[in-house]
């Protein structure tokens, strides 16, 4: 199976395909059924001694996308060369959205609604009978992963005190020893 999209990026059409169409890492499928998108606040509660809860931040979850896609296996690619190379176009498919799942790498998703950039596979649902032996009917969901900014702080406007320090070099120390030990240690000679 082949793992890249098979998009060639030189060619105007692909281009305006990949950021005006609905497609999941660039892989195109023959419909999309129905899409589910949340976007979930936390709002924070803390209690007080008299009164109600006292409400002071707030924060986004990442975002959920459950998408039900379709997939034919007697159709043509719309970007060709993609869902090839398998026992059919629909179990190409759900190969695909797998090894989506499998590699854990963050992917973007397109749809009519927005762009979601790190999204992950969390799920993968598909029936399987007689009314998709032909095709494929997968709910995917994704889930967002949330990238933290670091930053370097300086503690000191003093370089000496933030970036080295005299540490000194330890010096051995001889154990406590019990009064019967230093006894014994002078009759016997040690």
């Amino acid at each position: 199976m082949d793992n890249s999209p098979l998009l060639d990026l030189s060619d105007p059409s692909i281009v305006q395909l990949v950021y005006t169409k609905t497609n999941i890492g660039g892989w195109f499928f023959d419909a999309y059924l129905k899409m589910d998108h949340t976007s979930r606040l936390t709002i924070t509660d803390h209690p007080v001694q008299t009164g109600a809860a006292v409400s002071d931040h707030a924060f986004l979850q990442p975002r959920e996308l459950s998408m039900d896609v379709a997939m034919s296996s007697v159709n043509e690619s719309r970007v060709p060369g993609q869902f090839t190379g398998g026992y059919d176009r629909s179990v190409e498919a759900f190969n695909v959205l797998k090894k989506i799942q499998d590699l854990r790498v963050p992917i973007q998703v397109h749809t009519r609604l927005g762009l979601y950039p790190n999204m992950l596979v969390e799920v993968l649902s598909a029936p399987d009978d007689f009314t998709t032996y032909h095709g494929l009917r997968c709910t995917v969901t994704f889930r967002e992963i949330l990238v933290a900014q670091v930053t370097t702080v300086k503690i000191s406007s003093r370089p000496q005190v933030t970036d080295s320090s005299k540490r000194g070099s330890p010096e051995p120390v001889t154990p406590n020893q019990s009064i019967l030990k230093q006894v014994s240690g002078m009759l016997l000679g040690h």
